[in-house]
């Protein structure tokens, strides 16, 4: 075949318009044609390399192949130079049966090659990421990050740290504000199961939408559903822990559903044929008397006790009072942290006001109330009037009730508490001073101080 043909500006100019770059070579490996497209990818001028051979300047050409092989090769990946990435596809020529040379097209995909690059450096990154934030969430809700020094609460961490490693099903029962999310994440952390931590407020779902919620649906199960389906929490919480909130607000004949599901290990989504085995744990909370609810007919006695396998039971913040200094101060550092302030100084009769409050609200109002007098507090310090009003009346008449005890007990601790406040007042701080004043050891004083969870003065 004489290639004398490809001489012809219109024959050049067809194969300059091809996307891809293309390169004839005879049967003896001379370059007959380079394309424009071949001058870009490659950086080798036509009139340099055509008429040569192609070896000298690509030893390792897949062209070279065919002309021994004579075999046609597709989309071969390959680098031609560094930083250079290109698809080949190359075949044999023939004329009138005769093998006469080869063509290849060469497609540059060093662009969207530098893009998948970047995509797994940035997938890469985005997973040490999520490692990160896991080991953050672990700690955050670890049972060491749980404030506390009082005898019950230490009882309920020892509690739920033995039981963490089973699937036993765990009740947490207490009021409002006392921790009990905190916990559940404690126990799945502690848990080790791989899979997600969902929580579920049983009363924010409406009726009617709780068993597509907790079970999903299969694609057009009813009108406004998603064509492809959706899965439930169920499935979102598989070989993890579901954390059903308020179990006590959940529908009567969801309740059986839920019973049916931890009995069998499946679940069935709306519209399904065939149900799906999961692997979760249950975790339920309420601040309701579920065995008053059971024996006035409004909660299934067979769930409740499937439920309630174990039962922590957290106390309300009055009767752990003598958490409530350390509390305080985390929730300090936490608000002023997250705000970028300086932490202001708690003054001792705030911390009097705050010890003798009740605490209806439980741990959740103490922390929206030091969040209050860290907002209000002035030139540094956290005083009287930052207090909320209701608060400081609130705790008066608390003081009021406890000055009526003759429980001698009771007495001596609370005054021993005022004198060591007011002399430390009255020593500015100084706890040498204050000693002497006290007429007792120094080492006697700092014992008492931390006794008393008197942090503030420490």
């Amino acid at each position: 075949m004489d290639f004398g043909a490809l001489k012809s500006e219109a024959v050049k100019n067809i194969l300059n318009a091809i996307h891809e770059a293309v390169c004839i070579v005879d049967k003896d490996g001379l370059v007959v044609h380079w394309s424009k497209k071949s001058e870009t990818l490659f950086d080798v001028r036509a009139e340099k390399i055509v008429g040569k051979p192609l070896k000298n300047f690509f030893p390792t050409a897949l062209l070279l192949n065919v002309i021994k092989d004579k075999k046609e090769t597709s989309n071969v990946y390959l680098s031609p130079r560094k930083g250079t990435y290109v698809v080949v596809s190359a075949r044999p020529l023939y004329f009138n049966g005769k093998f006469v040379g080869a063509i290849s097209t060469d497609k540059d995909i060093t662009e969207m090659t530098n893009l998948s690059f970047e995509l797994e450096e940035t997938r890469e990154r985005l997973n040490r990421l999520r490692e990160e934030v896991n080991k953050l969430n672990d700690e955050k809700y670890s049972f060491g990050k749980i404030l506390g020094r009082s005898d019950v609460i230490k009882q309920k961490i020892d509690r739920a740290m033995q039981v963490a490693k089973t699937k036993t099903g765990i009740l947490i029962t207490g009021e409002s504000g006392t921790g009990k999310e905190i916990f559940a994440r404690a126990i799945h952390q502690h848990s080790g199961r791989e899979g997600n931590f969902v929580a579920i407020n049983c009363s924010a779902i409406p009726e009617n939408l709780f068993e597509s919620e907790m079970f999903g649906y299969v694609g057009g199960a009813f009108t406004g559903a998603l064509k492809k389906g959706k899965g439930g929490q169920f499935e979102n919480a598989h070989q993890g822990t579901l954390f059903l909130d308020e179990i006590s607000d959940m529908p009567v004949h969801m309740q059986a559903k839920l019973l049916r599901v931890l009995q069998e290990s499946k679940i069935l989504r709306i519209g399904a044929d065939t149900p799906k085995d999961i692997d979760v744990r249950i975790i339920s909370a309420s601040n309701k008397d579920l065995r008053s609810m059971v024996e006035n007919g409004i909660f299934r006695e067979d769930l409740y006790y499937r439920l309630n396998v174990v039962k922590i039971d957290l106390p309300p913040l009055r009767k752990r009072k003598e958490d409530i200094p350390i509390l305080v101060d985390s929730f300090i550092k936490n608000f002023c942290w997250q705000n970028n302030v300086d932490e202001p100084k708690l003054m001792p009769e705030v911390y009097n006001i705050l010890t003798s409050y009740n605490w209806e609200g439980n741990i959740r109002e103490l922390k929206n109330t030091v969040e209050h007098l860290v907002v209000f507090s002035r030139n540094g310090k956290i005083e009287l009037e930052s207090v909320p009003e209701q608060i400081i009346e609130s705790s008066l008449s608390e003081v009021r009730e406890i000055e009526t005890s003759f429980d001698l007990k009771t007495c001596v601790t609370k005054t021993e508490m005022e004198v060591l406040r007011k002399v430390m007042v009255m020593a500015e701080g100084n706890k040498s001073r204050a000693a002497k004043i006290l007429n007792i050891p120094r080492s006697t004083l700092y014992y008492k101080l931390k006794f008393y969870q008197m942090v503030d003065l420490l």
